[in-house]
C-alpha cells in the first residue's frame, strides 16, 4: 500500500505504526533510544518494572483504556483510591476534597468558598475558549483572589513554568480541573486512579509484539539524523544507515522535528515551531527503607524548595511488589538553561536533602538505598494566550509529512492517554491522504 517511516517509538509513535500496520502499510519505526516506550519506558526496582517517570490514568482516559482492551492487558490495569496533598504555609495538608478544603488553613472562609465555587465553574464549563485569551493569574485572582494565587497556584506554576509562569493561558488549568473532574464522575469510583500491574510497559510490550506479528521492523538506537526529499517520497539518515519512505510520521518534540526536518519546512512556520516554548523534566526515584510521607501525591506550592511535587508510588501501589522498598519520585519541571537540570545525580540530590529533611524531620539520607535520575528535554508545553493559533499541524506543509507532538494536544493536557489518541489521529490522516490519492492517481 505504502512505505511509511515513523520517527519516534513513545507511545505516540507506536500507536501510530499500530494503525498504519493494520491498514496495510509498510512500517518501519525508528527509536534513538535502546528501549522504546519514551516517556513511558521502564526500569526494574526490586525485580519489578517500574515507570522512570511517574505515571497513572484517570477514568476518563478511554484512548488508553481502548487501547490495552484491544490489545489483552485491560484486565491488567487497577483502579485505586490515593490520596493528595499539597505542601504550603511551611506543612502538608490534605488537599482535593471539600473536607480537606475546610481544612485548609492557608486560606480564610472567603477564599474557600470562592476557591469551591469557582472550581465547580470550571469543572462545568464544557467550552474551553472563554479561557483561551486570559491568563491563569489574571482569572484566578478575579475570580478566586490574591490569596488563592498566592497560597495555592502562584507557588506550583512558578514551581512549574519559572518566569513563563505568569504568561500561561488559563486553558491550561481548565484542563488539568475540568477533565480530572469529568474523571471522577465518569465511573462511578470517585477519587480512583489506574495503575497497570507490572507497569505500564505492558502496553508497550503488547504493541511491540502486535507490531513484530505484522510485520512491522523497530530499529533501537537508529536515531533519524536528517529528512530530506527524494522524488514524490523520501530519503531518511540515521545513525546506521539511509533509508526511503514514501510518507513519514514524526512523533516526537517539536526541537527535533526541526532538527531533522526544519530545513523542508518554510521559513514562517520554522518561526511559528521556534517560538513555542516548553519546560523540560528531571525525575529523581529514591528507594526507601522508610516512607516520607502519607499521601501519594504531593503537591509543593512553596517557591523555595527545590522541587515541584513528590509522589510516593508505594502509598498507590503496594511496597512489597518492589522487594518491600518504599518509591519516591522527585517531580521537578525546569527550562534546560537551568543549572540543576544537567547536573549530575549527586549533585540533585545534594540540593534536594534539606527540603526533605523539611517535609519530614524524621528523614535522614541514610534510608536511601539506591537511587535513579531521568531528564526528559521537553516534558510540558508553556501554553500562552493564543496557543490555539500556534499549533503545528498533524500535515506539515510538505505533502507526505507528519507530526505527532505533546505540543498539539490541545485544550487536554498532554499523557498518556493523549499520546495514543493523537497516535491514531495522526495515523488516520496519514490512512486518508493515502486513500485520496490513490482515487485520484
Amino acid at each position: 500500500m505504502c512505505d511509511v517511516a515513523v520517527v519516534g517509538a513513545g507511545l505516540a509513535g507506536l500507536t501510530a505504526a499500530l494503525r498504519l500496520t493494520q491498514a496495510g502499510c509498510d512500517v518501519r519505526v525508528f527509536e534513538r533510544y535502546s528501549r522504546p516506550g519514551g516517556l513511558a519506558r521502564v526500569l526494574e526496582v526490586g525485580g519489578e518494572p517500574l515507570e522512570a517517570f511517574y505515571h497513572h490514568l484517570f477514568t476518563s482516559d478511554s484512548a488508553y483504556v481502548g487501547l490495552a482492551e484491544e490489545l489483552g492487558v485491560a484486565q491488567h490495569i487497577d483502579w485505586l483510591p490515593s490520596r493528595m496533598g499539597i505542601w504550603a504555609d511551611g506543612r502538608p495538608w490534605d488537599f482535593g476534597t471539600p473536607a480537606s478544603l475546610l481544612r485548609f488553613g492557608p486560606l480564610r472562609a472567603i477564599d474557600k468558598v470562592r476557591f469551591a465555587a469557582s472550581t465547580v465553574l470550571l469543572q462545568r464549563s464544557k467550552d474551553p475558549t472563554p479561557f483561551e485569551n486570559v491568563t491563569a493569574v489574571e482569572w484566578i485572582r478575579r475570580h478566586q483572589g490574591e490569596r488563592v494565587w498566592r497560597s495555592v497556584w502562584g507557588p506550583l506554576f512558578h514551581q512549574k513554568f519559572a518566569e513563563d509562569a505568569e504568561k500561561v493561558a488559563m486553558v491550561w488549568l481548565w484542563g488539568k480541573l475540568c477533565l480530572r473532574g469529568k474523571s471522577r464522575s465518569a465511573s462511578g469510583m470517585g477519587e480512583r486512579l489506574g495503575y497497570m500491574r507490572g507497569s505500564f510497559g505492558r502496553l508497550t510490550k503488547a504493541l511491540e509484539h502486535h507490531l513484530a506479528d505484522g510485520g512491522t521492523e523497530l530499529l533501537l538506537s537508529d536515531a533519524v539524523k536528517r529528512i530530506d526529499r527524494e522524488g514524490a517520497g523520501f530519503s531518511l539518515e540515521t545513525r546506521h544507515g539511509f533509508w526511503k519512505a514514501d510518507r513519514v510520521v514524526i512523533a516526537a518534540p517539536v526541537p527535533d522535528y526541526l532538527e531533522v526536518a526544519g530545513h523542508l519546512l518554510p521559513a514562517d512556520d520554522r518561526s511559528i515551531l521556534k517560538g513555542l516554548r516548553a519546560t523540560g523534566a528531571i525525575c529523581s526515584i529514591l528507594e526507601l527503607e522508610n516512607s516520607l510521607t502519607p499521601y501519594y501525591w504531593l503537591n509543593v506550592a512553596d517557591s523555595d524548595m527545590p522541587f515541584g511535587g513528590l509522589i510516593e508510588h508505594t502509598n498507590f501501589i503496594p511496597r512489597e511488589r518492589y522487594g518491600g522498598r518504599h518509591i519516591l519520585y522527585i517531580s521537578n519541571y525546569l527550562f534546560p538553561d537551568h543549572p540543576l537540570f544537567r547536573a549530575p545525580k549527586k549533585e540533585v540530590l545534594a540540593a534536594y536533602m534539606p527540603a526533605l529533611q523539611r517535609i519530614n524531620p524524621s528523614f535522614d539520607p541514610s534510608w536511601i538505598t539506591a537511587s535513579h535520575h531521568f531528564r526528559a528535554d521537553y516534558a510540558q508545553p508553556v501554553v500562552t494566550i493564543d496557543y490555539r493559533g500556534q499549533i503545528p499541524p498533524l500535515r506539515a506543509p510538505v505533502p507526505g509529512l507528519y507530526l505527532c507532538s505533546m505540543a498539539q494536544i490541545f485544550p487536554e493536557d498532554r499523557g498518556m492517554n493523549y499520546a495514543v489518541a493523537y497516535g491514531e489521529k495522526v495515523a488516520h490522516a496519514v490512512i486518508q491522504d493515502i486513500q485520496t490519492d490513490t482515487k485520484n492517481s
